[in-house]
């Protein structure tokens, strides 16, 4: 396989849902969201490129919600819906 064949790797985004992160729900209430966002940029692509999950800590409490993306290890804290929307836009939709 030559080098312009090979495929993209696969990206992993994990939204952390972990007491901290999820104190007033914060959280889960960015998850569907995130979902919808993720979705639109999967298609019906399958394996679908982007696969999301969701953590119970990634050990960054103090910054929650927290959210990673691999395989580049991005870590991104604070986590709005506005700030999210960015991040995907930012480093996820450009692929």
């Amino acid at each position: 396989m030559d080098a312009g064949s090979e495929k993209p790797k696969r990206k992993r985004v994990v939204l952390c849902m972990g007491a901290y992160c999820n104190m007033d729900r914060r959280a889960k209430k960015l998850y569907p969201r995130l979902q919808a966002l993720v979705d639109e940029l999967n298609g019906d692509t399958y394996p679908p490129p982007i696969k999301l999950e969701i953590a119970t800590c990634l050990s960054m409490c103090g910054a929650g919600p927290n959210l990673m993306i691999y395989p580049e290890a991005l870590a991104f804290n604070d986590l709005d819906e506005a700030t999210l929307e960015r991040i995907v836009k930012d480093h996820l939709a450009q692929e």
